[in-house]
């Protein structure tokens, strides 16, 4: 399938926090527990402040049309999302946004409800992620997830009845211990609940994880590489058959219903980040944020082009 260049960009926002740090998670994110996030005021002001910033470095971001928006993370679910709306509202009222911007929050299954999907539907998103990786217990102790077995029961019902029609999950594979059969239950139970878009990883060893760590200790299993060649080479023809294209190494859709933000970084297209660990892609070339939480909420965003 060949994409072409849309002409708009995307705006993407990273939300470090979790509630737990995954071992296998190369992504920029700090578990803190079941506590009520600390300093989200301190983030969505230095949100706000970077935002000024890019816009400094680089003015030509005010002639962009954006047709989409991604709260990644990190865990975007545990957002206030009074204070993100009031963020959006404000980078709204500096850049051109398209009325028909694809709006995405990622979201773990720990947190969906139907209570906080209208709230999100209420600011104006659209578009949901749920990062379920497996409804197996024992496979998610094995990614060293923090899971709620009776939440993640009640995951796809919540999503499938929300006002927020469009939505999807991330599934992983060759999980130790994981067979064929487990995988395709997982992936069953989503075609069933009709979601509209499936992401499908085959779990890797990042390099710093400490998922990296214990296999370098032989304290984990590698991941079984057998299964995932095995899976790798089954879905395009059994997605298919359920009506789902692929349309990207690891995700595949219903039709017309692609991940547009993500097709971004696919084509090449400008997108705008804000956020610790975030990267970005303007007019003065590729960005990259700190990793850092404390530098971030100090003011020290990172300013580092490629």
């Amino acid at each position: 399938m060949l994409y072409y260049r849309s002409g708009y960009a995307g705006l993407y926002v990273h939300f470090p926090y979790c509630i737990h740090k995954c071992s296998y998670c190369d992504f920029y994110s700090v578990g803190i527990g079941k506590n009520p996030t600390p300093n989200q005021q301190t983030l969505f002001e230095n949100y706000r402040k970077e935002f000024d910033l890019r816009l400094s470095l680089d003015p030509k971001i005010m002639d962009y049309k954006f047709d989409t928006i991604f709260i990644g993370g990190g865990t975007p679910s545990l957002a206030n999302l009074d204070l993100l709306a009031q963020l959006l509202e404000y980078i709204k009222s500096k850049l051109y946004f398209e009325d028909n911007t694809e709006f995405t929050m990622e979201m773990n299954p720990e947190d969906i409800s139907p209570e906080l999907l209208s709230q999100m539907h209420k600011i104006g998103v659209n578009r949901v992620n749920a990062g379920i990786q497996s409804f197996n217990k024992d496979l998610l102790i094995t990614l060293d997830r923090y899971n709620d077995e009776e939440k993640y029961s009640k995951v796809l019902d919540h999503l499938s009845s929300s006002k927020i029609k469009r939505f999807g999950i991330d599934l992983i594979y060759g999980i130790p211990g994981q067979t064929l059969e487990m995988f395709l239950s997982d992936l069953n139970k989503s075609i069933d609940a009709r979601v509209t878009h499936i992401s499908l990883y085959s779990l890797t060893v990042e390099k710093g994880t400490e998922y990296a760590k214990q296999l370098k200790k032989k304290q984990a299993k590698p991941p079984n590489e057998d299964l995932q060649l095995e899976i790798l080479q089954t879905l395009p023809n059994l997605l298919a058959s359920y009506g789902y294209k692929q349309y990207e190494v690891s995700n595949y859709c219903k039709e017309g219903e692609e991940a547009r933000h993500n097709l971004k970084y696919w084509t090449m297209e400008k997108y705008l980040a804000l956020g610790p660990g975030a990267h970005g892609f303007t007019d003065n070339g590729r960005y990259f944020n700190n990793r850092s939480i404390e530098k971030y909420n100090s003011g020290e965003f990172g300013n580092t082009y490629e």
